[in-house]
């Protein structure tokens, strides 16, 4: 199975809503709820970012597992 991270940039253009998706069809996308932003601007929304894709990760990485 392959699951691939994708990236939505908000109407704002200041974060990157992620999604995991394993297919073209209905229902093979699904929303993590994980967001990053596009420039942070301080070190705590840095260390924001780097969680953020650490938690996407580890999503991706049980979808595998148990999918």
């Amino acid at each position: 199975m392959n699951i691939d991270a994708k990236q939505r940039v908000s109407s704002d253009k200041e974060k990157i809503f992620c999604l995991l998706k394993w297919g073209r069809n209905a229902g093979q996308r699904m929303s993590t709820g994980v967001f990053i932003y596009v420039k942070p601007k301080n070190h705590l929304l840095r260390n924001h970012n780097k969680e953020a894709l650490m938690i996407l990760e580890t999503k991706r990485s049980q979808m595998i597992l148990y999918g």
